[in-house]
């Protein structure tokens, strides 16, 4: 956590009154992972992080949020999507800090919420005053939090084999079958299928299982061979889709 400076979200709508930010709707699973979207903030990215120019508001989250588990970071903005070469997950943040340090073709990150995102972690609201200035030039180049502790009680949801469904540009290497075999396991289906009739199972009971997300058995992915290994807010100094898609009022 300590090379981790925040979290963005950029809007052109917020106002003061809104209370959370909401997932986008789980009708639309099919189309996107049902989350609230945002862009994890290194020491190492803030300067190369590829952030929606059009929005004029960035929205600044307190970084203590990375301590609950309901999340994935795709290290490639891929509509949420979760896959063997492009995920991490909360048991591997480390190693998802530590790649987008080394590798410098890292730049549209996105880290997916599961549920809903109380505004009590909103440390800061930069307004973009000109289409000129870049996003990057605004951003603290410090680490930020706030008090307000993490919501340790909320349960991931990763039983979500559809990767095939993205239709953005340069599609990544489809996740192996060992792979699936392991999200079959946590999602409660029988692993020896064909790959196709597993996710078609998985996808069945996506609705169901995201709202008892107590059916599915995680430590099974967390044991995957192949996968990527895995205000009053307080500033300290030291050395460094369409984010849109899930804002709310």
């Amino acid at each position: 956590m300590n090379d981790i400076y925040y979290l963005i979200h950029t809007t052109n709508k917020y106002n003061e009154e809104w209370k959370e930010l909401r997932t986008s709707p789980i009708e639309d699973y099919e189309d996107q992972f049902p989350g609230v979207y945002f862009t994890l903030i290194t020491k190492d990215n803030i300067h190369k992080e590829k952030l929606y120019p059009g929005n004029k508001q960035i929205l600044i989250f307190s970084k203590r949020l990375l301590e609950q588990k309901n999340y994935h970071i795709n290290l490639r903005d891929y509509n949420g999507y979760i896959s063997e070469n492009n995920t991490y997950f909360p048991w591997n943040l480390d190693a998802a800090v530590k790649k987008i340090s080394e590798d410098a073709n890292i730049n549209s990150n996105e880290v997916v919420f599961h549920d809903p995102i109380p505004m009590k972690y909103l440390c800061v609201a930069i307004k973009k005053l000109s289409s000129n200035i870049s996003n990057n030039n605004l951003l603290p180049n410090v680490p930020i939090q706030n008090e307000v502790e993490p919501d340790l009680s909320k349960e991931p949801f990763y039983c979500y084999p559809l990767e095939k469904n993205y239709t953005g540009m340069n599609p990544l290497s489809e996740s192996s079958s060992e792979f699936f075999m392991k999200m079959a396991k946590m999602c409660g289906v029988d692993n020896q299928l064909p790959t196709n009739e597993i996710i078609n199972q998985i996808s069945q009971k996506i609705p169901d299982l995201y709202m008892n997300r107590n059916k599915q058995q995680i430590d099974m992915l967390k044991t995957t061979g192949g996968m990527l290994k895995t205000t009053g807010c307080k500033s300290k100094k030291r050395r460094k889709i369409n984010r849109n898609k899930s804002l709310k009022k």
